[in-house]
């Protein structure tokens, strides 16, 4: 739960009704908020008193940047912000959202040099300038705009039935289309697009979380891996042999060997094969870290993320499904994250789901990062950083793909 300031600007087309949409939607997300008289000034004002400290700031408008330039510059005390450019005001150039996507943003003729940071650039093109203090999402409608702010905080919106009786058959059709590759693709829904591609090497991610450093001791809880998954991987290639084990799995359950063969002719191509047949032998395995962190935007379902939580025998790379934010004293941000992502489900009845040919070319594709693992030897050593639980575990459920994704996603 978080506590919101939410302002509007004074655009003159629904500006109470949109608020009122909005605010009711956050407060149905579990957030408090404090609504503000609808202008600009009293935003503003807001954002540089101390009253601003420890909360979060959203603010509706027209498409504009003298706002976003004001709190991403300046002196502001919001923890962090949201503006919602709004479709519904029925301004032509800004009436879609590839409009909000593809239109750059002139500086406001009321604005100072700080808007020249801005100027002539698309509101995605901002958010990579400003997002370490906001982040600027689209609404068609005060609904949508509503549910694309709760989304960008991490949170999830409901749905009348409707939506989503209309939205169920889209979900198993896609999931049926998807399941012969079972295990190689990631699917997921994040703000209002359904996510489909390769699952890429985790080992990409620039995100972690390290026991000492950000994660809250007393908010971890981990449920523990099946004993029965595989804990050593040989993989046999060109008369050499390349070794993945967890050795803290192995001391607890004795060992679980699974050997394959590749044709595959590279050191790199092989390892990076291993590193995926690895992590895919865990993606039934059970485990589920749960855990707390500062709050920030950055963590975002659908992300590898580098765990290192050594009393918890979790030294690898894990896969986030679930985030939560919640404002106590501070802003806390609860994550949950599994060793290989979601399944797509039971198997359909009337699909062929042989799935040898996917198998073999995703896996000469994919690019797990971890160069650790040269052959035998170095292969070794790398399983035994991947064998700390989750690690290795997370490494193979999305490392097995490439990093190109196309856009779908079903939940």
């Amino acid at each position: 739960m978080a506590n919101i300031v939410l302002g509007c600007d004074s655009n003159g087309v629904n500006d109470s009704g949109c608020m009122d949409t909005v605010a009711k939607i956050l407060e149905q997300a579990g957030n408090n908020v404090e609504k503000l008289d609808i202008a600009p000034g009293p935003f503003a004002n807001y954002s540089y008193s101390s009253k601003a400290q420890g909360k979060i700031g959203v603010y509706l408008m027209a498409d504009s940047i003298v706002s976003i330039a004001d709190l991403a510059f300046g002196n502001t005390n919001f923890k962090y912000a949201y503006f919602g450019i709004r479709g519904d005001i029925g301004l032509p150039r800004m009436s879609t959202m590839s409009d909000f996507q593809n239109n750059p943003i002139g500086r406001d003729p009321d604005c100072t040099s700080v808007c020249d940071k801005l100027a002539g650039k698309t509101y995605p093109q901002m958010n990579e300038i400003v997002k370490n203090k906001c982040n600027i999402v689209f609404g068609t409608t005060p609904t949508e705009l509503g549910n694309n702010i709760v989304k960008a905080m991490g949170g999830e919106t409901s749905s009348d039935g409707s939506s989503s009786s209309s939205l169920s058959p889209i979900k198993t059709c896609i999931k049926e289309l998807l399941y012969p590759w079972n295990g190689d693709v990631y699917c997921y829904l994040r703000d209002d697009t359904i996510h489909i591609g390769r699952i890429p090497s985790p080992t990409n991610t620039k995100l972690s979380l390290i026991e000492g450093d950000n994660v809250y001791y007393d908010g971890i809880s981990v449920t523990d891996i099946d004993p029965n998954i595989p804990n050593k991987l040989i993989v046999n290639w060109g008369g050499k042999q390349l070794v993945l084990k967890d050795d803290e799995r192995i001391k607890r359950f004795g060992v679980k060997k699974k050997t394959i063969t590749s044709n595959l002719k590279s050191e790199k191509s092989v390892t990076d094969f291993a590193y995926r047949e690895w992590n895919k032998l865990l993606k039934d395995s059970g485990r589920v870290l749960e855990c707390r962190v500062n709050g920030s935007p950055k963590w975002r379902i659908g992300n590898w993320v580098r765990v290192y939580i050594p009393s918890f025998n979790l030294n690898g790379y894990m896969y986030l499904t679930k985030v939560s934010h919640e404002d106590r004293s501070v802003w806390d941000t609860g994550l949950t994250l599994t060793d290989y992502p979601p399944d797509l489900g039971e198997e359909p009845q009337e699909t062929n789901t042989d799935t040898s040919d996917s198998t073999s070319d995703t896996s000469s594709s994919s690019s797990s990062s971890s160069s650790s693992s040269s052959s035998s030897s170095s292969s070794s050593s790398s399983s035994s950083s991947s064998s700390s639980s989750s690690s290795s575990s997370s490494s193979s459920s999305r490392s097995s793909g490439s990093s190109n994704g196309l856009i779908l996603r079903a939940i």
